[in-house]
């Protein structure tokens, strides 16, 4: 199969993609975190998942 630039997705497509994919990770590990209070651990997951949401939202500006 011959890929034309109409059938190829869009960078912005992509990106907004991987963003709702990157979302979604931060909704469950809060989720499956629960109500416990978050340590140093927990939060650098956090803030790796935040990383890469905000790169991933940039991308598809």
């Amino acid at each position: 199969m011959i890929v034309t630039c109409d059938d190829a997705p869009t960078t912005a497509a992509t990106g907004a993609d991987d963003a709702a994919a990157a979302n979604e990770a931060i909704r469950r590990y809060v989720r499956a975190h629960g109500n416990r209070p978050w340590g140093e651990r927990e939060a650098a997951e956090l803030a790796r998942l935040r990383r890469m949401w905000l790169a991933a939202i940039r991308a598809a500006a």
